[in-house]
């Protein structure tokens, strides 16, 4: 029988003080309006694309001002034969997980 231990300190502090903000790209269908829906950010400008592959920038910052934790990078679908989008993601990944950056520049997790 395992129990949980009523002594296991909490890190949460330690390392919000290291990294205060969770940076995700966000890939596949939907980008958009998870942005604007789930994360409670309302720009104009995200392209909510229904009937094609939307527009977006990888470089872009999305940061919601009612939870400022999170940042968001919106890539543009994947469509077969997209080589370019492909090559813009794959760039984006290996130059946010360099480890010569500081953990908070980094890239967190991609959903």
């Amino acid at each position: 029988m395992t129990t949980n231990s009523p002594n296991l300190p909490s890190r949460v502090e330690e390392t919000l003080a290291v990294c205060p903000q969770f940076r995700i790209l966000l890939t596949g269908i939907g980008k958009s309006s998870l942005i604007r829906s789930v994360f409670n950010i309302d720009i104009k400008d995200i392209d909510i694309a229904h009937d094609r592959v939307g527009k977006a920038d990888i470089n872009r910052e999305w940061i919601s001002s009612t939870n400022p934790r999170f940042i968001l990078h919106d890539s543009e679908g994947f469509e077969p034969g997209s080589e370019r989008t492909w090559d813009i993601v794959e760039n984006f990944i290996q130059d946010k997980c360099n480890t010569e950056r500081p953990l908070k520049d980094r890239l967190h997790t991609i959903w």
